[in-house]
């Protein structure tokens, strides 16, 4: 065991004992193990505070044990446990020791949100719905995106025009949500301006651990409590997949583009552009199912249709946030 570990658990062990006087000088003084095991049960605060301390001691025995098994997933869960109870500051010494190889845990502030928000859409993504103010442009484009000869269906895509001699204004950033409830995320599908800052609130009764490994976004929010939510700004283009480090069945994407133009496929694979300045633009297609593809698209005045074929690909097999496979993924 290491030693800062092993520090931690005497403390814990040696608390219960803390507040009985000390033996005298002929009395022949116990173990702090023993002292622990025969000493009344203390009540009031104190007792609180000590029964939350051997909770703690031994969430950490089990996480070290598990740990030296190789099993690094379940054992920073329940290190993690273990910084719920007494706070991340008596134990930062050690929490290297667990977290080695996961992506950074995140800075910001839980917050409270109320368990009255409204659910969220299971796909959003839609830069015309960004400014539905603005005048329309005389060009439209519609389209549907087939894979290999087939419509795409069970899954979204995210269509996005871009002027082929990329000059454009880029879109201002947004305040998003991914919410956990029903233990799944919502939306599965989101789509972001770069700079955006996306909000992960729990509004279910259990815990859950957001994360992503991506190389546009890693990050590890940690555990946290039903109503309780935590905030990433994504600074980066790229696909950020999210995965709960408890729940191997929850997966979710969030798109985070530069582009000023991007909508999402509805259920058949169907797209609409209802305002578009005549031009060339670069069309770029993504999905979870689907081979990433661009082309080349002139937008005439009035409407235009686009049949955008791509090819299929097998989805990437879920990791845990250290990397390894996970057992089953949705």
């Amino acid at each position: 065991m290491h030693p800062l570990l092993r520090a931690v658990l005497l403390l814990a062990a040696g608390c219960a004992t803390a507040a009985r006087p000390a033996p005298s000088a002929s009395v022949t003084t116990p173990s702090p193990a023993a002292t622990a095991a025969s000493a009344p049960k203390l009540s009031g605060p104190v007792g609180e505070r000590a029964d939350t301390l051997r909770q703690a001691a031994g969430l950490l025995e089990r996480a070290e044990s598990i740990r030296e098994h190789g099993n690094k997933s379940n054992a920073e869960q329940l290190f993690s446990s273990a910084e719920i109870l007494v706070g991340p500051e008596p134990l930062a010494s050690i929490a290297p020791l667990f977290r080695e190889g996961a992506p950074p845990r995140a800075q910001t502030p839980l917050v409270q949100l109320p368990m009255s928000t409204p659910a969220q859409p299971a796909v959003s993504g839609d830069s015309q719905a960004d400014e539905p103010d603005v005048k329309p442009a005389r060009g439209a484009l519609l389209g549907t995106l087939r894979v290999e000869g087939q419509p795409l269906r069970g899954v979204p895509a995210v269509i996005t025009l871009e002027p082929a001699d990329g000059k454009f204004r880029r879109r201002r950033p947004r305040h998003a949500i991914v919410e956990q409830r029903g233990r799944e995320f919502a939306p599965h599908l989101l789509v972001v301006p770069t700079g955006s800052t996306v909000a992960f609130p729990n509004f279910d009764s259990i815990f859950h651990n957001v994360f992503s490994r991506s190389d546009s976004a890693a990050f590890d929010l940690g555990l946290y409590r039903s109503g309780q939510s935590r905030e990433i700004t994504l600074d980066k283009d790229g696909i950020v997949r999210l995965g709960c480090s408890l729940h191997a069945n929850m997966s979710a994407y969030i798109v985070v583009i530069s582009q000023p133009h991007f909508v999402v496929t509805d259920d058949a694979g169907r797209f609409k552009f209802r305002s578009l300045e005549p031009g060339r633009y670069k069309a770029r297609v993504w999905s979870e199912r689907t081979e990433p593809s661009i082309r080349e698209v002139v937008v005439q005045p009035g409407d235009n249709t686009l049949a955008f074929d791509v090819k299929a690909r097998v989805p990437e097999p879920a990791t845990d946030k250290f990397g390894a496979p996970r057992a089953s993924a949705k």
